[in-house]
């Protein structure tokens, strides 16, 4: 248990960030996949794997104390809000434009808004810094 205290008092408030990223980046992958796809938007294998390795290194971030590094998990959450809007881009156009009676599913917007936030907190982590300098003791 000790081990454990000593760990979290050399965090600092980004971690508790990171964190919160980490766990907003296990929603929308679940929710993603859980929702499955149709002709208009079929599930992007490339933006699950993107997910997957954002979700990987945020938590290898919160374990391993690499300096840039934390900025790895926020490229990788913003590439695959690209992908999520490319890869749904004919569907929200048929939405938008009423075609044939889609509409936007709560299971939607719920990967949507959690991607953009895994995205922002993550950054957000990565500037306030996910852990006290280890300067060397002489």
């Amino acid at each position: 248990m000790k081990m454990f205290k000593d760990f979290l008092a050399n965090k600092r408030p980004g971690w508790y960030v990171s964190v919160a990223s980490l766990l907003l980046g296990l929603i929308t992958v679940i929710v993603y996949t859980a929702r499955g796809g149709n002709y208009l938007s079929p599930v992007s294998s490339a933006a699950v794997v993107l997910l997957v390795f954002a979700v990987i290194t945020n938590a290898a971030v919160l374990v391993i104390d690499f300096k840039l590094g934390a900025f790895i998990p926020m490229i990788l959450y913003a590439c695959t809000v690209a992908v999520f809007l490319n890869s749904e881009m004919l569907f929200i156009t048929n939405v938008i434009f009423g075609v044939d009676g889609n509409y936007f599913d709560g299971a939607f917007f719920t990967f949507l808004v959690t991607g953009v936030l895994a995205m922002v907190t993550s950054a957000v982590a990565f500037g306030m810094g996910l852990s006290k300098s280890n300067k060397l003791k002489a």
